[in-house]
């Protein structure tokens, strides 16, 4: 039985490996007009300036934070996200993008997202919120990665 059951386990060890290949870190988010809409802006075009930084024809700049917090993992690996920030430099709004996280338990992070709103880019880089309980390992992810990403803009 045992051996039986070490076979068992020496085939389905491969396939382990293969789902947790396919499961890989997300690529660099591109903005699109739904994350626009999920930021709060509606039917405002948009421009990208470089490869994270995009331009809203209402002033707003969206930064993407892929950048600078893709080695920062949450449960399942990267959590981008996108800044909005107005111009008076504040900050109006943050969506996440796409990623790996469990919807059930990144659904308990969401209300985070909203604590850096008003802050200006510095304020965020030194604000942090409490961890969510119950998904604490994607919001400690969330929490680093606007607090690495507004660090490295108010530069």
């Amino acid at each position: 039985m045992r051996t039986i059951l070490r076979i068992i386990i020496l085939f389905l060890l491969p396939a382990c490996a293969m789902a947790q290949t396919k499961t890989a870190a997300p690529t660099d988010p591109k903005l699109t007009s739904a994350y626009v809409k999920m930021l709060g802006f509606k039917n405002t075009s948009f421009k990208k300036k470089d490869a994270a930084t995009w331009t809203l024809k209402n002033g707003i700049t969206v930064y993407s934070t892929f950048p600078y917090g893709q080695k920062i993992r949450g449960y399942t690996g990267p959590i981008p996200l996108f800044i909005a920030v107005d111009k008076a430099g504040k900050i109006q709004n943050i969506v996440a993008a796409k990623n790996q996280e469990s919807p059930e338990f990144f659904t308990l992070v969401k209300p985070l997202l909203k604590s850096w709103n008003g802050k200006t880019l510095r304020e965020a880089a030194r604000f942090k919120p409490d961890a969510v309980t119950g998904a604490t390992l994607s919001s400690d992810a969330v929490i680093r990665t606007v607090n690495t990403t507004a660090a490295k803009l108010s530069k």
